[in-house]
C-alpha cells in the first residue's frame, strides 16, 4: 500500500545506518507512523533523466548527516537533487556548504564580529612576511593547526614550539597540502556544547576532559547539563546561528576566565550526549519541528 498524499516522508542521508543520531531519527519518524529511509550519498546514482516534481505545501524532510570530511562535495549534490525533487533540506545547502569548513567559519565570525580565536589560513611557501603573522600568534609558542573538514578532534594538532611549527608548516607545502588553519592554543577553564533548534537553545552541556587531551568533544570528555549561561553568550550564540541560516546546530565554546570565543558552529551537530544527559527526545523535536 502506497503512502497516503499528506503522509510525510523523511530520509536520513549519512554514511551508516548504525550511527546514534542515523538510527534515533529513523526510530523516531517510524514511531510517528512517518514513512522513513535511510541513503548514503556517496553510494548514489543520479541521473538526468529524473525530472523534478512538484513543490508539496509539506515538503518531505531529507536529514543531511554528513560532514564534507572526505573533500568531496558529491554528498551536497545528492542533497540538491533531493531539493528539486521536492525535499526540504536540513540544514539549508548553503549553511552546510559554509560551515562545513572551519576557513569559512573563520571568515564568517570575523564578518559577523562574533568573539573568535584569531586564526590565520594561507598558501604557498612560507616566506618571511607570513612568518612574521604566524610567529607572533602566540606570545606562549603553542599552537594549534586544525584541518579545515576536521570532525569530532580528528585533525587537530597541537605544536610546541616555533621550529615545530615551522618545519610542520613546510612538510604541508612540499605535500601541496594546506588546507589547515592556524591559531594560538589558549588555556581554557570551560566549554560548552549549546544545542540550538529554531533559534531556541534546547539544552547546553558544560564539558570537561576525561583523558589527558586538549580536546572537548563529547567522545573524549564528560559533560554535565546546565541551566543557563551568561546572557551575552545567549545572545552572541542565537545571533550568531540566526545569521548563518541554519535550522539546527551545535555551538561550541571555550572560556578563558576573561574572554569567551566561539570555536566551531557545527551544521550535522551529534546528540547522544545531550539526550542522554537530559533525557530529552531530540530526535523527535528535530522531525517535528523541522
Amino acid at each position: 500500500m502506497g503512502l497516503k498524499k499528506d503522509k510525510r516522508n523523511i530520509i536520513v542521508a549519512s554514511e551508516s545506518p548504525d550511527l546514534y543520531t542515523t538510527k534515533r531519527l529513523l526510530t523516531e519518524a517510524n514511531k510517528l507512523k512517518y514513512g522513513n529511509s535511510w541513503l548514503n550519498p556517496y553510494q548514489f546514482l543520479i541521473s538526468t533523466n529524473i525530472l523534478p516534481s512538484a513543490k508539496k505545501e509539506r515538503p518531505d524532510l531529507y536529514f543531511h548527516r554528513t560532514t564534507g570530511i572526505r573533500y568531496d562535495d558529491f554528498d551536497l549534490i545528492v542533497s540538491q537533487h533531493h531539493s528539486d525533487l521536492g525535499y526540504k533540506i536540513t540544514n539549508p545547502l548553503h549553511s552546510l556548504e559554509t560551515f562545513r569548513s572551519k576557513d569559512r567559519q573563520m571568515l564568517f565570525f570575523g564578518q559577523n564580529k562574533l568573539s573568535s580565536i584569531e586564526s590565520i589560513s594561507y598558501r604557498g611557501e612560507l616566506n618571511e612576511n607570513y612568518w612574521e603573522s604566524i610567529s607572533t600568534l602566540s606570545p606562549g609558542q603553542k599552537f594549534i593547526i586544525k584541518m579545515v573538514r576536521g570532525n569530532q578532534g580528528i585533525g587537530v594538532n597541537l605544536v610546541n614550539g616555533l621550529q615545530s611549527l615551522k618545519s610542520l608548516l613546510e612538510t604541508f607545502n612540499a605535500i601541496k597540502d594546506q588546507k589547515f588553519i592556524i591559531q594560538p592554543f589558549i588555556e581554557h577553564k570551560k566549554e560548552w556544547r549549546i544545542f540550538i533548534l529554531k533559534n531556541e537553545i534546547i539544552g547546553i552541556v558544560e564539558r570537561r576532559p576525561i583523558i589527558e587531551d586538549f580536546r572537548g568533544n563529547s567522545k573524549r570528555s564528560l559533560g554535565k547539563i546546565i541551566k543557563k549561561i551568561s546572557t551575552e553568550i545567549q545572545n552572541e550564540a542565537l545571533r550568531g546561528v540566526s545569521l548563518s541560516g541554519m535550522d539546527y546546530c551545535g555551538v561550541d565554546i571555550i572560556d578563558d576566565g576573561n574572554n569567551f570565543y566561539f570555536l566551531e558552529f557545527n551544521p550535522v551537530p551529534g546528540f547522544e550526549q545531550m539526550e542522554k544527559l537530559t533525557g530529552l527526545n531530540i530526535a523527535r523535536e528535530l522531525i517535528t519541528k523541522l
